[in-house]
């Protein structure tokens, strides 16, 4: 087991690191972390951190109301990231809509990832609870998705997510740390952070940008 220090401790340093930066750790670590360009955000300004919550769907015309997502919703702790996978595109059915926004935000989970739509946009903005989706479509998921297990490792965005891995979301995208590799994946990224900021200093100063970057080997 790789963590030393507090999971709220490593949580709280993930808030000041962009996701850019824990993306190219990933990659210096041999993993590919980041979700598609389709995953995006529905509030401009929200940055999520916390561990995933997962619920897998498969397409399904029976017409079902979606009880093991609302239950994943109710177990989840504060702090907690809901991810919904699906089998399938679900790019035209939306997995969230504003109660279960509302009552994910007052049970303070950080936020939502859906491998599909996203409806009610206006109420979500209203309570402010950020959801990453492919996209906005007014359509139910109930007769279209089967919601089959929680709990369980699923597919979002393109990567593999497990329960307790750590979703990172920003204005740039959605990461997703494996649990077991956080505490390197944030070393490597906060020196990459350092080292950007000696860059930018430099070039602020109007130093070559060639030189600058040769001088660091970081771009």
């Amino acid at each position: 087991m790789e963590l030393k220090r507090p999971i709220e401790d490593l949580l709280k340093e993930l808030h000041k690191i962009p996701t850019a930066s824990l993306c190219d750790a990933l990659d210096k670590i041999g993993f590919t972390g980041f979700m598609s360009h389709e995953i995006k955000p529905i509030i401009d300004d929200i940055k999520i951190v916390g561990p995933a919550v997962t619920i897998k769907d498969v397409l399904s015309e029976k017409a079902e109301s979606p009880m093991l997502a609302l239950e994943a919703i109710d177990r989840a702790e504060p702090g907690d990231v809901i991810v919904r996978g699906v089998e399938g595109n679900a790019k035209d059915i939306a997995l969230c809509g504003g109660l279960m926004a509302t009552a994910a935000k007052v049970k303070g989970l950080s936020g939502a990832v859906l491998d599909g739509g996203t409806r009610d946009v206006a109420e979500i903005r209203e309570v402010r609870f950020q959801v990453f989706s492919r996209s906005i479509v007014p359509s139910t998921s109930i007769g279209r998705t089967r919601v089959v297990d929680i709990n369980v490792p699923v597919h979002c965005g393109g990567v593999s997510v497990s329960p307790g891995d750590v979703i990172v979301g920003d204005a740039d995208g959605v990461v997703v740390i494996p649990k077991e590799k956080l505490e390197t994946t944030i070393k490597i990224a906060l020196e990459m952070d350092r080292i950007e900021k000696e860059e930018a200093k430099e070039l602020k100063q109007g130093k070559s940008l060639v030189k600058t970057i040769k001088k660091y080997a970081r771009v």
